[in-house]
């Protein structure tokens, strides 16, 4: 009974405890998130002296500012019809507020904050681990999408915390003095880079890429050394120099003509070839609606594949289409013969939902590249662009630009923002189906449309002011963290999620509150 009332009486083992739950649980558990944030309440209410830290919390204008997003979460209601949605979404960003007011009055040493950096990589490492284990069938199951191999959490939060960690390791190595350490940090971080593109996490690499360049230029900019300033300011200049070039490549490569087969009326079987002559959708160049003998590819795809002609494949595509596609894609006739001809790898391929021959021989960031070019070819010329979620995005910004026209003072309200895009999709008659009409996928527009001009300003007000008022570029980890999340918000909603918003308010108090610890 001492035991356990002297573990509860040291209430900064409990703060470790919860914070290395919610650091661990970001990547392999939500439950354990969930535990961690009970656990540093407790600690908080073991305490004591209530009145002394409510009022030093809220007498302290950067720990306002911290919690200023739940605020104006919660000012929403006023301006809020859906009230279910809405306390759904004050019930999520609690930890906005939560965290903060805990962590605020409790401070760790350097050896507490390295442990809870390390179960963070730690769990980091280990779902990485299992998503390899399930890539090589140990679940077996297929996967079809790298990006479903992300189990624990969505793939563009896997891919952020994948940076955070680098960035830390990188952090920690750069310090470390015993040579068996930097040679452990060193493994875990070469193992997260390669296992970014094992898993083709495209906005994770992006978000990696950018946030280096930048880091690289401002450290360039601030250094004394000739040599490393050169280094520093040279290297992001030949990076973007060469990605550039990269692009233009696929670009060119995409739009590459070929000699289109010639429109025949009669297959080599007889059967009658059927054209669509106002459709000019291509593959590498090639008619994909033209020289088509439909019976004989139904017939000749029910011999070589388990999945029938008229089913879907592992992507939920039609069959009949992503063969057509890709039988365009080789510059053949497409007729019996040619699905004949198809090699096992081929076949497999077109049952996993590829659509041109070429995916076959590109590397994962051409086939990227060229999908993305594909998209923006395809709305361009006005096609159908459900799942395609380059294009999908610039669709919802769109959507959310009208919107914001017609509420600019104070927004749609917090419960009404998806109900606000539902009801414009209505009005544009959306070509989105209902599964795609999401919201907009930015931070930044999402709490412009949600809260107006003034509920936006204060948002960037609650995002930048502890950054600029605090000087913490001095500060290498943080800097790193702020450029992680905030490129995330361009191409997401980070904080309208249960481990985006936790893994934002987890390291933003903990690095604002204890910087010259860490």
């Amino acid at each position: 009974m001492l035991q356990i009332k002297s573990f509860f009486s040291d209430t900064q083992r409990l703060y470790v405890i919860g914070l290395s739950s919610i650091a661990i649980g970001l990547s392999l558990s939500k439950p354990l998130i969930g535990l961690g944030q009970l656990i540093i309440g407790l600690a908080w209410f073991l305490e004591g002296n209530y009145k002394q830290r409510i009022q030093a919390f809220f007498s302290n204008k950067i720990a306002l500012v911290l919690i200023l997003f739940f605020i104006i979460s919660v000012i929403g209601l006023i301006n809020t019809l859906n009230y279910s949605y809405a306390f759904a979404d004050i019930k999520r960003k609690l930890p906005l507020f939560v965290i903060p007011f805990v962590l605020f009055s409790v401070r760790f040493n350097q050896q507490q904050l390295k442990l809870v950096f390390k179960l963070y990589v730690a769990g980091v490492i280990a779902a990485s681990l299992w998503s390899i284990f399930v890539k090589l069938g140990g679940l077996g199951i297929t996967i079809v999408d790298d990006r479903y191999l992300s189990r624990f959490n969505s793939h563009i939060r896997f891919g952020l915390e994948i940076c955070l960690a680098i960035f830390g390791l990188g952090y920690y190595l750069f310090k470390e003095t015993s040579l068996k350490t930097k040679i452990y940090l060193a493994l875990a971080l070469l193992w997260l880079l390669v296992f970014l593109i094992i898993l083709h996490l495209y906005t994770g690499t992006l978000v990696l890429g950018i946030t280096s360049l930048f880091l690289m230029l401002f450290y360039g900019f601030k250094t004394n050394s000739l040599k490393l300033k050169i280094i520093l300011l040279l290297f992001p200049l030949l990076i973007v120099g060469a990605s550039t070039w990269y692009i233009n490549k696929n670009i060119n490569t995409f739009y590459r003509q070929h000699n289109t087969l010639e429109e025949k009326k009669y297959s080599p079987y007889g059967e009658f070839y059927w054209h669509d002559m106002q459709n000019d959708d291509k593959e590498n160049g090639n008619y994909v609606y033209r020289n088509i003998a439909k019976e004989e590819l139904e017939y000749a795809w029910n011999k070589v594949s388990k999945i029938h002609y008229r089913g879907k494949d592992l992507k939920g595509q039609r069959i009949e289409t992503t063969l057509i596609r890709f039988l365009t894609s080789k510059g053949v006739y497409k007729n019996q013969k040619a699905v004949m001809n198809l090699t096992p790898q081929e076949i497999k391929a077109i049952e996993n939902g590829i659509s041109n021959c070429n995916s076959l021989k590109m590397n994962a960031f051409d086939r990227r590249i060229q999908s993305t070019i594909w998209e923006f070819d395809n709305y361009r010329r006005g096609r159908d662009y459900n799942g395609h979620s380059t294009i999908m995005r610039w669709v919802y910004w769109k959507t959310a630009f009208t919107i914001f026209k017609e509420h600019i003072v104070f927004g749609v309200g917090t419960g009404d923002i998806q109900d606000a895009f539902n009801n414009q999709y209505e009005k544009e008659n959306s070509l989105l189906t209902e599964k795609f009409r999401h919201r907009a996928h930015n931070q930044f527009i999402t709490a412009f449309v949600t809260f107006g001009v003034i509920g936006g300003v204060l948002f960037f007000i609650f995002l930048f002011y502890p950054f600029i008022s605090l000087n913490l570029t001095n500060y290498f980890l943080y800097l790193a963290f702020f450029m992680v999340m905030v490129l995330s918000m361009f191409t997401e909603d980070t904080l309208d999620t249960q481990v985006g918003i936790t893994l934002f308010v987890f390291f933003n108090s903990i690095l604002i509150f204890n910087k010259d610890a860490i």
